[in-house]
């Protein structure tokens, strides 16, 4: 009788865990599938982009052209898709309000208007587009299955998640990107399974298809001096972060302001570019990868990089520019880790300017965990400590600002900002003025 019971309860027991394999099935299709599809667009926009800047820069003075070029470019976009505007914040407003639709249609123009950018020399970033490229194609697969609204909008993570794995060859920061950067103190759990299957399936097939990765373990001996420098670097970071924040939105706000076409700002805008090219420094154009290579190697770099990266990056996004933005906040942030380095005389410039750029990349994006991991798997599992403790102070210090104004509140920073909570950041702190919250309410568990 004993066997024939403890048959029973097995087989009970077993029913009841169907319903999590039958999940597990499910969500690995829909992260692989999704994480390929996603991984071979943003591949292909990588080797265009790469291919552009490759043959533009060889232009002499190719900053000189920055004007004309922005203007066709804006030209270009006003007449085949005016509704690209807006940025890498439309896929966080998508899932919030929209179900996770982004329309597919606007993609060749975004990837075209894009390249033209940063190739010509506009100061902008490629990991956004990568994820706004990712999440548009995931939203199309869903589509294409006919999912619920719930299941398109974890797919559409996945794709967020397979786009930033493949620009930086990170698939579990981009996973953990991915369900952080929805809201501000609340992760998605409940995702986090399908986009690291996805970022795991987007980084293999970038790998497999001629995408190369840099990775660069630092060795750094652990110290009472490192440790109090993080702190301190994480108070500058955040402030930098609000910086950076403002610097965007204000210009932005001045170029709206300016009764003109959008090709006409767009030519303003590229005047502006190149002048600082041409009186400041051509480091501060396109990707500025080599300002990023040179300070997380250690090597000195101009005192005002952070200020100029931010200035060329508002006035190439302000005037119309098409392009992302977090390549800009990370290396303004290794800029400044690296001056941070310089000033107190540390031996560890290194050390500070990869601290630094994730740091900037909490306060900025509010993706605290995100920017430790993404630090750790760039750079070696030596940062982790110094860079999670000056994350965590650079994610607080900024408050409830965001590059990404459409991201939702769902648990104040401080007790002080709880009024905020179940806002987006652009309505943070405007709700007792009159403002009223956004419908989307976010629970606190």
């Amino acid at each position: 009788m004993e066997p024939v019971l403890f048959g029973c309860r097995f087989l009970t027991q077993y029913y009841k865990q169907l319903p999590l394999l039958r999940h597990i099935i499910k969500w690995t299709y829909f992260g692989v599938t999704t994480g390929v599809i996603a991984g071979l667009g943003v591949t292909l926009f990588l080797q265009l982009l790469a291919w552009a800047i490759a043959v533009w820069t060889q232009v002499p003075y190719y900053y000189f052209f920055i004007p004309p070029v922005l203007f066709l470019n804006s030209l270009l976009v006003q007449w085949l898709a005016p509704g690209i505007s807006g940025g890498s914040d439309k896929m966080v407003e998508a899932i919030h309000q929209k179900a996770g639709y982004l329309p597919l249609a606007e993609v060749p123009v975004k990837i075209i208007a894009t390249v033209i950018t940063i190739a010509a020399g506009g100061s902008a970033g490629k990991e956004g587009p990568a994820a706004q490229l990712g999440a548009t194609l995931a939203s199309a697969w869903g589509r294409f299955l006919q999912t619920t609204d719930a299941d398109c909008r974890q797919i559409v993570v996945c794709g967020i998640s397979a786009g930033f794995a493949v620009v930086f060859g990170t698939p579990v920061a981009g996973a953990i990107f991915a369900v952080e950067v929805l809201f501000v103190g609340k992760i998605l759990y409940d995702t986090l399974y399908p986009a690291c299957i996805a970022g795991a399936a987007g980084y293999y097939v970038a790998y497999f298809t001629g995408i190369s990765y840099v990775y660069r373990d630092i060795i750094i001996e652990s110290s009472c001096y490192l440790a109090m420098g993080a702190i301190v670097l994480g108070l500058l970071c955040g402030a930098v972060s609000v910086f950076f924040i403002k610097t965007i939105q204000q210009c932005g706000r001045h170029f709206d302001r300016l009764q003109l076409t959008k090709p006409v700002k767009a030519l303003i805008g590229g005047i502006m570019l190149t002048f600082i090219a041409h009186f400041i420094s051509p480091l501060y154009l396109g990707l500025s990868t080599e300002l990023l290579e040179t300070g997380v190697h250690g090597d000195s770099i101009p005192a005002a990089a952070f200020f100029w990266k931010t200035v060329a990056t508002a006035v190439t996004l302000g005037c119309g520019g098409t392009g992302g933005i977090i390549m800009p906040v990370i290396v303004v942030g290794t800029a400044a880790g690296n001056l941070f380095g310089q000033l107190i005389g540390s031996v560890d410039i290194q050390a500070y300017a990869v601290i630094g750029m994730a740091a900037l990349l909490a306060g900025a994006v509010n993706t605290p965990i995100a920017a430790v991991i993404m630090a750790a798997e760039l750079y070696g599992s030596d940062v982790i400590p110094y860079a999670a403790i000056s994350c965590l102070i650079s994610y607080i210090i900024s408050g409830h600002r965001s590059i990404y104004p459409s991201q939702m509140i769902a648990t104040g920073k401080c007790p002080a900002f709880l009024t905020d909570t179940g806002n987006t950041v652009r309505c943070a702190g405007k709700t007792q003025a009159g403002a009223s919250k956004n419908p989307l309410q976010v629970s606190r568990d």
